[in-house]
């Protein structure tokens, strides 16, 4: 599931980067951006629900040490990105990355690899 998954993530974003670049112009290059971005969308909302739902199950040190990083990441990042954009910032980017990158970064192995015995 999650190599499928990562497989048409992949082709979809270079196709969608070369569309994007090259400036094409075609009604199936619009359709094809559009379907990336419900794509890019409905994978949000499943990580996100798929993260909750599995880091419920949890055991409470687990959860503690991975929300700790989560938070340390955020700091990082949005610091890290306020201080590139220092000049004219944009704090509804800077979080979104901070968020997005340290979500990531902490759970991301709850959704997409094999669960451990």
């Amino acid at each position: 599931m999650s190599m499928t998954y990562l497989l048409i993530f992949g082709i979809y974003t270079i196709l969608t980067i070369f569309i994007v670049s090259k400036d094409v112009n075609h009604p199936f290059a619009t359709v094809m951006v559009g379907g990336y971005a419900i794509f890019l969308i409905a994978s949000l909302c499943y990580f996100l629900s798929a993260i909750l739902w599995k880091a419920r199950k949890l055991p409470r040190p687990e959860l503690q040490r991975r929300t700790r990083r989560f938070i340390l990441y955020f700091v990082i990042f949005f610091g890290l990105s306020f201080l590139i954009n220092l000049s004219d910032p944009n704090y509804y980017k800077s979080i979104s990355i901070a968020f997005g990158m340290s979500l990531g970064l902490s759970f991301f192995d709850l959704v997409l690899l094999p669960k451990k015995n």
